[in-house]
């Protein structure tokens, strides 16, 4: 006898199924194969669905009549007038390949193909597309599916014996409520989400759903309607097609350099309106595969909008390959079309057609003036006035906003149960029906799912409570909370034992306790206990900092003091590497000395424009020598280089002990950066803008201080953009002490040298082969440093290795000290080598002649973009 329950649920799920009402059904070509992610749209309710990877597709709807569009790419739509009663309606869909008319004149020799004509119109209007709504909202059903596609042998059984199923297909779900208001603001409040298997929304293509191939960049890949689309991409007309009175070209976009940051396939332009109809394109990020297709429908009147998009992402690393894809549809749209903007432009490609007369207000500036003769009189206009004339109303709006240097405006929410929706919520809402794979995997882990998010969430109240105190957290750290707004973080003792031949093996007992009132006030108080076993000498520091107002306009103060062991050029060799090449191979590059000090700063951000600081430092400074020759492997009985530092400007090789006064000024600006906002915050976009940096010290003879220098610096850090070509990053500085200074070596002007095989993360920072203090000067300097990131060079020429996301660039690197005698280092970089590594081939100069050959091994420098 079935349950009482059990016969209830049957009894909502069958009255469900009464009430319900809609269209349903399958989608194939003419051969019977299904059709997978076809587009089904439906103008009179705004809405509109996919069909799955079997081809069908189910969308519910009001009784009534509707007319409904059966989109595919490459495939001739169909539209049908349905009507909907009680119930479903079944119908089955046969699409056709699409014919197209092609052009009855031959292209040859220099004559110009049709579709530079359609492209150029295309881009001159981009701008016009991306204004034309004053706003709008709409609902996104997005379905993310992913699966191992190779897995090597050793590595799939190790899987294995964890419980891990390298066949498993992982699928994700999610429903958004978009909306969209002018000039852009965006925002994303996510109802219901849902995952089968492990979440992989890492791979999320929202940042390419939130983009527009209307703007010049998509991502980071060049949109075939940038306004220098012709210096990327060759293009070829396919022919066109009619479809509801309107005719629509095909245009195949290739790129002229295969690679990462272009596209590849095919984009389809509608005459006439010169909107995307669809498109089906492909690039590459970093040698991972990235396709996209969208079709567009027409929202209302002449706007039109994506109402399917898919994504694939694939890629290998290390032998272990997979793919992504995503599938969404965007349906319920609520359009208000921006009424200064109207569909009929008469746009005249002046390239190849008489050009019209130039309108003299749009000429002027006169921007009222010029969009009433362009839209209401409809006047021709020439694709240039055209674009002119639409920068120019962007330019406009901008400066009216209340902050016209925020570019985009985003904001995203999550609603507390969008992931405790059950399976009854999902059949309900989902518009595209899931496979019989994935019904599979649901059906698996929905009897674990509850479970698992109650781990998740007690796992999740674990952490943000603290955890008690275990012995192994003395090596490897963690968190405690003191109060509702203290809390403890100890980073351990594993990661502050270090070895150098002044302490020999010395261990740092640190941590910070950190305390926040609010968002925008916060104390962080770090004491450090340090105790070498060499010199038998314990050390002590305290800092502490304190951060008041926002993040954009914050103001900091900073107080130190205590007697500590510092590096004469602070933090140029970590204490891990300096370690190792110690024990290992017997150099020495840690050079240290002692300080008892007192510190204070205070720095104040403006809008991230503008930083000003100022510090004061009294510091008694000793001398340190070697207390330590022991290494791993002794080589011939080599011995540690001493502690002092060799200088061609100080021949003393040494200092006497001395108490120094010092004060600093600086102030950094990048005038020209913009921002973007996400959920209120402003994040800046340095690479908007160059950053310029002034710099003054002053060692002060007074109050028991025996410096006596001024030591003025300026500074410049930028990227300059040469087009398609290449990126040209650049860091200088020049410097000089004035009279004659009297200073402590500690005190000269300092670079950042390399004499590690391993090449520095910053890859515009340091130098590859400078050796840490020779040339470090109290005179003049001059320093600059180059990197070249170049499209293609030599290897990169041959598109299969662009494929593979591999990079060739060039670094130059010059200092003029008195001592220097011009040094300059030339470098050539194979990047991104196995996704994550980097060889540098380095030859240094001295002289203007050849002086030391290298070669350095480094971390990719996408890590540090």
């Amino acid at each position: 006898m079935l349950k009482t329950s059990t016969i209830l649920f049957m009894a909502l799920i069958l009255c469900g199924q009464l009430s319900a009402q809609g269209i349903k059904g399958n989608i194939k070509d003419s051969e019977g194969k299904p059709l997978p992610f076809a587009s089904i749209y439906v103008k009179q309710a705004g809405t509109g669905t996919s069909s799955n990877l079997e081809g069908d597709y189910e969308l519910p709807l009001k009784p009534g009549a509707y007319d409904v569009s059966f989109q595919f790419m490459g495939f001739a739509s169909e539209q049908h007038r349905i009507q909907v009663g009680n119930g479903y309606t079944t119908l089955d869909i046969t699409l056709r390949p699409q014919v197209y008319e092609l052009p009855t004149v031959v292209v040859s020799g220099k004559a110009e193909d049709p579709s530079y004509t359609i492209m150029r119109k295309a881009i001159a209007k981009a701008k016009y597309h991306l204004l034309q709504n004053d706003s709008y909202t709409a609902q996104v059903y997005m379905k993310g599916t992913g699966q191992l596609t190779k897995v090597p042998w050793f590595l799939r059984k190790t899987l294995e014996k964890e419980g891990v199923d390298t066949s498993r297909v992982f699928t994700s779900e999610s429903v958004s409520e978009i909306s969209f208001e002018r000039p852009n603001t965006f925002s994303e409040r996510v109802i219901s989400v849902r995952a089968s298997g492990e979440d992989m929304a890492n791979a999320s293509p929202n940042s390419y759903i939130n983009s527009s191939f209307y703007l010049p960049k998509v991502v980071n890949a060049i949109s075939p309607l940038h306004p220098r689309a012709f210096s990327y991409y060759k293009f070829e007309y396919q022919g066109s097609f009619r479809e509801n009175g309107y005719e629509v070209n095909k245009i195949k976009v290739t790129p002229r350099s295969k690679g990462d940051d272009v596209f590849e396939g095919e984009i389809y332009i509608r005459e006439d309106f010169w909107n995307i109809y669809s498109l089906d394109l492909r690039t590459s990020i970093y040698g991972f595969e990235v396709q996209v297709q969208q079709i567009y429908a027409p929202i209302e009147d002449e706007v039109w909008m994506p109402v399917t998009q898919q994504y694939e992402f694939s890629g290998q690393i290390f032998g272990v390959a997979g793919k992504y894809s995503y599938l969404a549809s965007v349906s319920n749209y609520e359009v208000v079309p921006n009424a200064d903007l109207d569909a009929s432009v008469v746009l005249v490609d002046e390239k190849i057609e008489p050009a019209p007369e130039e309108i003299e207000a749009i000429k002027e500036k006169n921007l009222e003036a010029g969009m009433e003769q362009v839209f209401e009189e409809e006047k021709e206009v020439s694709r240039k006035q055209f674009r002119k004339m639409m920068k120019e109303y962007e330019k406009q709006e901008l400066e009216e906003t209340e902050e016209p240097d925020v570019i985009s405006d985003y904001s995203y929410k999550m609603d507390s149960l969008a992931a405790k929706k059950d399976s009854l919520y999902w059949e309900s809402i989902r518009p595209v029906p899931l496979t019989s794979k994935e019904v599979a995997g649901y059906a698996k882990d929905d009897s674990t799912y509850v479970a698992e998010k109650i781990q998740a969430e007690a796992d999740s109240n674990k952490v943000r409570n603290g955890q008690k105190f275990k012995p192994g957290q003395i090596l490897t750290g963690s968190y405690y909370k003191l109060g509702k707004r203290l809390r403890y973080d100890f980073p351990g003792f594993l990661e502050d034992i270090h070895y150098n031949a002044v302490e020999g093996l010395n261990l740092t007992f640190t941590g910070t306790f950190q305390w926040r009132n609010d968002t925008t006030t916060r104390l962080r108080i770090s004491p450090f206990v340090r105790y070498g076993f060499a010199s038998e000498q314990p050390y002590a520091k305290l800092e502490s900092v304190f951060g008041i107002g926002k993040a954009e306009e914050r103001s900091t103060i900073r107080v130190s003091g205590g007697s500590y062991i510092e590096q004469f050029n602070p933090g140029i060799i970590d204490p891990l590497v300096g370690s190792l090449y110690l024990l290992l191979l017997e150099r020495n590059y840690v050079n240290l000395y002692e300080k008892q000090f007192a510190k204070a700063s205070f720095a104040r951000r403006f809008k991230y424009r503008y930083t000003l600081g100022a510090s004061v430092e009294y510091a008694n400074r000793s001398e340190l020598f070697n207390n330590t020759d022991y290494s791993f492997f002794d080589r011939d009985n080599r011995r540690f280089s001493d502690n002092a530092p060799t200088n061609f400007e100080n021949s003393a090789q040494g200092f006497e002990d001395n108490t120094a006064l010092i004060t600093n000024v600086t102030l950094r600006a990048r005038p020209w950066v913009k921002f973007r906002k996400y959920n209120g915050r402003l994040i800046p976009i340095y690479d908007r803008s160059p950053e310029f940096r002034l710099t003054y010290r002053k060692g002060i003879n007074g109050l028991g201080s025996e410096v006596n220098f001024d030591h003025l610096e300026l500074g410049l850090n930028a990227e300059m953009n040469l087009g398609v070509r290449a990126i040209i990053d650049v860091d200088a500085e020049v410097g000089k002490f004035f009279a004659t200074p009297t200073l402590e070596f500690m005190d000269y002007k300092h670079f950042r040298g390399n004499r590690l095989e391993v090449s520095p993360m910053d890859v515009t920072g340091s130098y590859r082969m400078l050796d840490y203090y020779k040339y470090s000067t109290s005179q003049e300097y001059a320093s600059i440093l180059t990197h070249i990131r170049f499209r293609k060079l030599a290897f990169t020429h041959i598109p299969a290795v662009r494929l593979l996301g591999i990079k060739e660039n060039l670094f130059v690197n010059y200092l003029h000290t008195p001592t220097s005698d011009n040094y300059m280092e030339v470098g050539y970089t194979i990047d991104n080598l196995f996704r994550i590594f980097r060889l540098e081939l380095v030859q240094s100069f001295q002289g203007w002649k050849a002086k030391d050959f290298g070669v350095r091994i480094g971390v990719s420098s996408i890590f540090d973009n």
